[in-house]
């Protein structure tokens, strides 16, 4: 069961209107609007993503879905903290760890290590990675990255090119070929949605991470930040430190 807020709920009739919306989401297989906490309660077969209620709002411009925060009273709470940090990120996790063994398994096959090329092979991992789970819905991840990335904002259809930009690039650094442009477009791709990423987090707003598509429901936090300026520095090393 996936818990959101709904915001600009005001009476029973609204509760009626978003209940019938979010009930014909596909596998919803029930809806539970509470008025008073602005809570929604839904029991699904496949987990629905925050994107994907908001989606199902759309037609309903006055109410907005964000993540419900309820607070931690007991002594547990650290504990559940950590726990829950580790289970939201896990594909993240996950899809690094196996685009680091990758890296890593090249150097095994090598005389000696070559933190160049280990750099590379990281950033074409990264790129060619996290452009395949946003090819499995490029309207979706348009949609969710035009919420943060300033880029995609001002320029429409940005978002729905965004993965094949990932995606050249990826190549770009897996064949050597034009190394140069290659971490110069890291720079000021990553560099524009960074600054995106942490204006929206400072905002205090609560919007979902796009970097492995829709599919995942990843909250937009200082975890995007990091692994984006891990990119960037890995760039600029590449193009004008080495």
């Amino acid at each position: 069961m996936q818990t959101y807020k709904i915001n600009g709920m005001t009476c029973n009739s609204c509760v009626e209107k978003i209940t019938q919306k979010v009930a014909q989401l596909p596998g919803v297989a029930s809806v539970k609007v509470d008025l008073n906490t602005k809570k929604i309660d839904i029991d699904s077969v496949e987990p629905v993503s925050l994107l994907q209620l908001r989606m199902a709002l759309e037609d309903l411009p006055k109410y907005s879905a964000d993540y419900y925060d309820e607070n931690q009273s007991d002594g547990s709470s650290e504990v559940q903290i950590k726990d829950s940090f580790v289970k939201t990120y896990q594909p993240l996790i996950v899809v690094f760890i196996f685009i680091l063994l990758v890296s890593l398994a090249y150097q095994v096959s090598q005389p000696r290590f070559s933190g160049t090329l280990f750099m590379r092979h990281l950033m074409a991992g990264f790129f060619i990675g996290l452009s395949f789970f946003k090819f499995l819905n490029l309207q979706a991840f348009s949609t969710a990255f035009s919420q943060y990335d300033p880029i995609a904002k001002t320029l429409r259809g940005y978002g729905k090119l965004y993965p094949f930009i990932e995606l050249a690039l990826g190549l770009m650094f897996i064949s050597g070929l034009g190394i140069a442009w290659a971490n110069f477009l890291t720079i000021l791709v990553l560099s524009a949605t960074t600054l995106g990423v942490i204006k929206t987090i400072t905002a205090k707003n609560q919007i979902q991470c796009a970097c492995l598509g829709a599919g995942f429901n990843l909250p937009l936090s200082w975890v995007t930040v990091a692994e984006n300026v891990l990119m960037i520095l890995m760039a600029i090393y590449s193009l004008f430190i080495k």
